[in-house]
């Protein structure tokens, strides 16, 4: 198994098309068809149902796509690592960050960012809530991107608010209230949730059980994933139903749709952390470029 293959599947899977997927991928739709093929023969499972409309991913395609970005993320940490030792005199900013701050606002600010810093090489770790404030303790990374930071935090911290994000509710594409445009969490009293594992992304079981509270009912949990592609995993297989900050909705997310939860209303803090002993003109540049491309 080669990351090439990986590429081509994950691209499949957002196109569902292989004929778009071999055009944005700028190769032949032989080509793509054939890796995918070779792929799925590798694994020993399909990995998607051919439809005269284009492709569906099957369960284990679902479950392989979660697993195949992650390791493509991975591999794209490993070649930024790699970029300080090319350039060992260049400063170096190690930023910790959950998968949905790349997209929203990371990878803007770092644009701006590098082509304002020669002499400082950014680095990226996309790592949990939990993994992040360990690195900072243990001096691995310059800046957290976490959610709302807990009271401790704030003592032990510096942290500025990057934006804040409406919960919405996710749900699989085939469930009842999937064509809706919002939703009150008490319509799904009676369906079971998946969440976030707290050893991960500590807070999140409570909060989702506040929130399950303020809708007059207590969750019935069945499952908790440790990490937001694998939560939308099991909620596209049909495991059951969840509550994620709306932002999430932009990570590939096929079989899952998002709803607007109408009430109870809650918007969850995006935050820079940093330790003051690490402070430098530079971070406080990164995360002012954070902040305003977040608005």
């Amino acid at each position: 198994m080669e990351l090439r293959h990986l590429r081509y599947f994950v691209m499949a899977a957002a196109e569902q098309n292989i004929s778009r997927a071999a055009a944005r991928l700028n190769i032949s739709q032989p080509a793509v068809s054939r890796q995918i093929r070779d792929l799925e023969e590798e694994l020993g499972v399909t990995l998607f149902e051919r439809e005269t409309d284009g492709l569906r991913l099957t369960d284990a395609g679902q479950t392989a796509l979660a697993h195949a970005q992650g390791l493509l993320r991975r591999a794209t940490d490993l070649e930024l690592a790699m970029a300080a030792f090319k350039q060992p005199t260049k400063q170096a900013l190690r930023v910790g960050f959950i998968a949905t701050a790349l997209p929203g606002f990371l990878a803007a600010s770092l644009r701006v960012f590098n082509r304002n810093h020669d002499n400082v090489c950014t680095q990226i770790r996309e790592m949990s809530p939990l993994d992040q404030e360990n690195a900072l303790r243990a001096g691995e990374i310059d800046i957290a991107l976490l959610g709302t930071p807990c009271p401790q935090l704030k003592q032990e911290f510096c942290t500025e608010i990057i934006l804040e994000t409406p919960m919405a509710i996710v749900l699989p594409d085939d469930h009842l209230l999937a064509l809706r445009k919002s939703i009150d969490l008490a319509e799904l009293a009676d369906e079971p949730f998946v969440t976030l594992h707290e050893k991960h992304f500590p807070g999140r079981p409570a909060l989702l059980a506040d929130l399950c509270g303020r809708a007059g009912f207590t969750a019935n949990v069945r499952l908790k994933a440790d990490g937001l592609q694998e939560l939308l995993g099991l909620v596209g297989g049909g495991a059951g139903v969840g509550v994620l900050p709306a932002d999430v909705s932009q990570l590939p997310h096929p079989g899952v749709v998002f709803v607007k939860m109408r009430s109870p209303r809650l918007n969850l803090k995006s935050s820079a952390v940093w330790r003051k002993d690490r402070e430098s003109a530079e971070l406080l540049e990164l995360v002012a470029l954070l902040k305003s491309a977040a608005e």
